[in-house]
This record gives C-alpha cells, sequence and structure tokens, in this order.
C-alpha cells in the first residue's frame, strides 16, 4: 500500500508537469497560429502590391509616357510655329531662319547651315530671344487656362539692338498674340506710336519717380 501512495505522488507530480508543459505548447501554438495568420496576411497584401507594381510598370507608365510624348509633341509643334513665325517677323535678314529642337533649344540656320547664336548681332539676337519669349507666353497660356495672368505680359527692353524696321515690326507681333494688356518698358521713343497710354519714369539721385504729367 505504501509502495502504491508514493508511485500515485509520482503520478501525480507527473501529471502537473505535464499539463503545465501542455498548456505551455497551447499557448506557443496560439502565438504560432496568430503569426502564421499574420503572415497569410502579410503574403497577400504582399501578391496585391505586386500586382500593383506589375501593372504600374507593364500598363500605367507606358500609357503616361505614350499621353506625355503625344502631348509634348503637340506643344512642340505649336511652340516652334509660334518661334518662327514671329522670328520671321522680326528678322532683317531673310537668309537667317531659326526653328526649336527636340529640347526646345532655338536652332538658328542661314543658308542652310547651323550657327552659334554667339555669330548673331545684337538685334538679331534680341530677335530670337523675343520670339522665344511670346512663343513660350502663348504656349502655356494655351495649354494652362487657368493662368489669372494670361490676358498680361511684361516685357523688359524687348527692342535692344533693333533697327527702325524691325520697331515697326512689334507692333504687327503684339496685334497676334491678342493680349489684353501688354506692359512695355524701354527708352526706344517709336514704341510710344503704337501704345494706348505712356508712363515716364526719371531717376534722380538713385531713385526712380514718376515724370509730373506724363501720363498719356
Amino acid at each position: 500500500m505504501e509502495k502504491i501512495l508514493v508511485r500515485e505522488k509520482e503520478l501525480l507530480v507527473k501529471k502537473a508537469m505535464l499539463t503545465k508543459e501542455d498548456e505551455s505548447l497551447k499557448a506557443m501554438i496560439d502565438v504560432i497560429t496568430a503569426d502564421i495568420e499574420e503572415m497569410e496576411k502579410n503574403k497577400e497584401q504582399a501578391s496585391l502590391l505586386l500586382e500593383k507594381i506589375s501593372w504600374i510598370t507593364n500598363y500605367f507608365i507606358p500609357v503616361m509616357g505614350l499621353i506625355e510624348r503625344n502631348v509634348m509633341l503637340k506643344t512642340h509643334s505649336q511652340f516652334n510655329q509660334y518661334f518662327r513665325n514671329w522670328f520671321s517677323v522680326l528678322m532683317e535678314e531673310e537668309t537667317i531662319t531659326a526653328r526649336i529642337d527636340e529640347e526646345f533649344t532655338p536652332v538658328i540656320e542661314q543658308n542652310g547651315y547651323e550657327v552659334s547664336i554667339e555669330n548673331l548681332s545684337g538685334g538679331e539676337k534680341t530677335s530670337c530671344a523675343l520670339a522665344y519669349r511670346l512663343a513660350l507666353a502663348k504656349v502655356i497660356n494655351d495649354i494652362v487656362s487657368p493662368i489669372r495672368t494670361q490676358d498680361l505680359i511684361i516685357l523688359d527692353e524687348p527692342t535692344d539692338g533693333f533697327s527702325s524696321e524691325q520697331l515697326d515690326r512689334i507692333k504687327d507681333v503684339l496685334d497676334q498674340l491678342n493680349f489684353k494688356q501688354v506692359i512695355i518698358v524701354s527708352h526706344e521713343s517709336k514704341i510710344e506710336s503704337f501704345v494706348d497710354n505712356i508712363i515716364r519714369l526719371k531717376k534722380s539721385e538713385n531713385k526712380t519717380e514718376l515724370y509730373t504729367g506724363a501720363v498719356v
């Protein structure tokens, strides 16, 4: 009987240890199960993300690139047309022509050969710069209609180096632009003949002041 009681105690102790081990294993199983479920969710999210990346890479980006190229081709065509037209109007030398390359950089040609802008005269450089500036303003206004200042353009000394004949052509170019308001800062008195209002300024002791009675 004593041996049986000792054996019973040993078995009870062992049972308690096994029960505790069982509970510990169950807790580990619960943790592992939760981890597996989390991993499955992450796997699904990763799979969905890979599908989105694949769609963006293989479809969206190529389509956007195609749209961008088409838009830029149209923009380039308009820009080039405006630039060439106004350059030809402003230039005196008929053998000199201009166009815009793929990077929207002016290319000057004389008698069929490309020449550097640095080799142009002062008036020719001004013609190129002014034609480019006006073409840029026109294209931007055509593309981005909500611009609040699209009916206004400000030109600072746009006729530097121009001959008298070139100054006469400025009015034709400005009429083609069809801006409601054009502000020209210039020392050329001839420009006064085709503007609506004149504001004269004078500099005195490093200060610029409105010349009294100068508004016409």
